[in-house]
């Protein structure tokens, strides 16, 4: 499934706000990770699930969904649970975990990271509105990646490694509020968000002559966010549920 846009820019617009229109239903939660951010209640809680899911969304859907399953079982459906009650080593049944080339230590050093943030602050909500300075959303990532050092490939080690797909995802989710994302921490707006940024979205952004980037990068990232702001100033982010979505149905499943 393909789309073709107008290269009209009012025409763009109205095509991308049906797109968004279309797919900000629930019914396509099943082909996505935050689908298992949805099945808490606790906003410590969900703020815990989102960025373990959003942190192994990488690979095929249908692969990320296995990857997470297996470690929400192992941790008993409790994440938050489990990790508030961390002990010096990861268990046998963690230890067995891997998922391409994460392995079931690595989640232990994620979970230990969010147990000391947790310990320092009360949550990781709490800890990004600590480190979270308005009109600084890069700061603020950069202080996610330095309190999660230490974890391989599952949060990236600095702004300089990558376009930091996941993590901008992750904010998307506990920022916007529709009914999709989640939007717990209203103290960031929405038009300070990046857009996730993957080899698809680079591609769709390409064509529509959103970025003059020759490969994914952080750049490149904030290049098609400021793109999308044209069609919508205060949330430009609103239009990537949609566009990651074009084709990941029929691709994945």
């Amino acid at each position: 499934m393909r789309a073709v846009f107008s290269r009209n820019e009012d025409l763009l617009k109205s095509e991308l706000d049906s797109l968004y229109a279309q797919f900000n239903n629930r019914q396509y939660l099943q082909y996505d990770p935050i689908r298992y951010v949805h099945e808490f209640e606790d906003h410590t809680e969900m703020e815990l699930a989102g960025m373990l899911c959003s942190a192994l969304s990488f690979g095929r859907v249908t692969q990320i969904f296995k990857a997470i399953e297996a470690v929400l079982k192992i941790v008993e459906g409790r994440p938050l649970e489990y990790v508030l009650n961390l002990k010096n080593r990861p268990d046998r049944n963690l230890l067995s975990f891997k998922y391409r080339f994460v392995t079931g230590n690595d989640v232990f050093n994620l979970f230990i990271s969010a147990n000391k943030i947790m310990e320092a602050h009360g949550s990781i909500g709490n800890f990004v509105m600590a480190n979270y300075c308005r009109g600084n959303l890069l700061g603020l990532v950069d202080a996610i990646t330095r309190a999660f050092r230490g974890v391989n490939y599952l949060v990236p080690s600095s702004l300089k490694a990558s376009p930091c797909k996941r993590l901008f995802m992750f904010l998307r989710w506990m920022v916007r509020k529709d009914n999709i994302d989640i939007g717990l921490w209203d103290f960031i707006s929405p038009k300070e968000l990046v857009i996730p940024l993957d080899t698809h979205i680079f591609r769709v952004s390409k064509e529509l002559g959103f970025t003059s980037k020759k490969a994914p990068s952080l750049n490149a990232a904030i290049e098609i966010t400021d793109s999308l702001k044209r069609f919508c100033k205060e949330d430009p982010v609103k239009y990537d549920w949609a566009l990651s979505h074009i084709g990941i149905i029929e691709n994945n499943f």
